[in-house]
């Protein structure tokens, strides 16, 4: 069995800041958290600096899979609209195995729940994420006075 979970928040959620006199973060506990369960470690660092390098109206959607699991993943879309003031992202996870599910649910609630900044929604259960990462739906044409094309990129990790 497979379980899903898609989030809309601030990419600030995403990682901590131990120091906040020191601009040095590490992935949210939370998250790491989640990553560990998943046995997937993503980039969090370099996704976090890309995402704000990036002009708005752009971003793909990353794909970070587990060779030992398959199914398992975790997922980011950093497009950047241009209306957005809150430098929101969509990421989500799916995860495999009973145990691994029920402790899963639980971190990523308690991720959502101590979100400090704006929070968009919170989906969980099965195929939550079948759009996202259903293949024929790329490029994604995004239309706001110019055309960006969305793409999907796949890492295994």
């Amino acid at each position: 069995m497979e379980y899903e979970f898609w989030i809309m928040a601030s990419i600030g959620e995403l990682v901590y800041y131990p120091d906040e006199w020191k601009d040095e973060y590490i992935p949210h506990p939370n998250f790491q958290a989640i990553m560990d369960a998943s046995g997937i470690s993503v980039p969090i660092e370099a996704i976090y600096e890309c995402y704000y390098k990036q002009p708005v109206h752009t971003g793909h959607v990353l794909v970070f899979s587990n060779q030992q699991k398959p199914g398992t993943c975790i997922v980011f879309d950093t497009y950047r609209d241009i209306t957005d003031q809150s430098d929101m992202i969509r990421f989500g996870w799916r995860i495999s195995g009973k145990e691994t599910i029920e402790s899963v649910k639980q971190l990523s609630r308690q991720l959502y729940d101590e979100c400090e900044d704006v929070t968009v929604f919170y989906k969980e259960g099965q195929s939550v994420l079948y759009e996202v990462l259903k293949e024929e739906n790329y490029p994604l044409k995004i239309y706001d006075k110019k055309v960006f094309k969305q793409q999907i990129k796949r890492y295994i990790v």
